[in-house]
């Protein structure tokens, strides 16, 4: 039986091109929160996508995106490794790199799982001899904790710096948005690091529109000045206020509205070339009866592929 599939785009058809390459990991296993099965995102994103009305706001006919559901990378939870190996499989294999390259989109699963997918995605882009890319995080969390407990290097908890490790990508070419909860271990390694950041009161501070536009010119400014023209976006759900998405194990005051992502998102695509995109820490058991974080997910992914399409137009 063909599994459902995101939007009911084609599952696994290669006969058509394609430019989106979307993917679940069903994986949690790296959670410091012993609450939120977000290994079951993928299937109920999925699931609840053929409730949804099938245009963007901005008038696009979503089923027109040219996407292709390839599925789930395979999780074995008690193997990371070769968990991991799987997800390398899936960026460098099972998705075929024709030109136009495409552009993977995963769901995760708890946020560690953008590691391994970044760290695949940078050795297949070097292989076809593709530019760099920089690292754009959404996040109420900085994530850069060296090793958690002195001793777990692979958690959700380290994916940052897990990330700002990978020699084509290092601290300087990220950026992680909406901080608001952070640990002051991870405070000095970022400032060590030389890591940017933004926390979330700085979008604010002199009324909600000038703070926020002034910070996504930071944004912008900050990837231009390291010569980065391609971005990476991952979108930690938690970084929307939790009262407006409560459905994800660490859902944290003070964060972003829908619409002030939403606006912060079409800017910085219009200015940069998307290579990736992944939305990860929903966790569909801690949602409203409404599932207003799941349809929130789902919101964001395919406005961000309208945004991408309206640009080749």
């Amino acid at each position: 039986m063909i599994p459902a599939t995101f939007y009911d785009f084609p599952f696994g058809d290669l006969e058509k091109s394609f430019r989106f390459a979307i993917f679940g990991i069903p994986w949690d296993g790296n959670s410091t929160n012993v609450i939120g099965n977000t290994r079951n995102a993928p299937r109920e994103l999925r699931n609840l996508s053929s409730f949804l009305g099938r245009s963007t706001e901005k008038g696009d006919n979503i089923m027109e995106f040219k996407a292709v559901d390839f599925g789930d990378v395979s999780v074995y939870t008690s193997l990371p490794d070769l968990t991991r190996e799987r997800i390398t499989l899936m960026i460098k294999e099972f998705i075929p790199w024709k030109k136009p390259y495409p552009i993977p989109i995963m769901i995760g699963g708890d946020h560690y799982c953008s590691f391994p997918v970044i760290k695949a995605l940078d050795e297949k882009r070097s292989e076809l001899k593709q530019e760099k890319f920089g690292v754009l995080i959404f996040d109420a969390h900085l994530d850069y904790y060296d090793k958690w407990l002195d001793v777990e290097k692979d958690f959700h908890c380290t994916v940052s710096k897990r990330i700002s490790d990978l020699p084509n990508i290092t601290a300087e070419n990220m950026a992680i948005v909406g901080v608001r909860d952070m640990d002051t271990i991870e405070v000095e390694e970022a400032k060590k690091d030389k890591l940017f950041y933004i926390p979330s009161y700085k979008f604010s501070p002199k009324g909600a529109s000038s703070g926020l536009s002034e910070q996504v010119e930071n944004i912008i400014n900050h990837f231009q000045k390291h010569g980065i023209s391609n971005l990476y976006i991952s979108i930690d759900i938690d970084c929307i206020d939790g009262s407006l998405a409560p459905g994800t194990p660490y859902a944290i005051p003070g964060g972003f509205k829908y619409r002030e992502l939403w606006f912060m998102l079409q800017k910085i695509i219009k200015k940069f070339e998307i290579v990736g995109l992944d939305v990860v820490e929903v966790a569909p058991d801690l949602d409203t009866a409404s599932k207003v974080t799941q349809i929130t997910a789902i919101k964001l992914i395919t406005e961000i592929m309208g945004f991408i399409t309206q640009k080749s137009k």
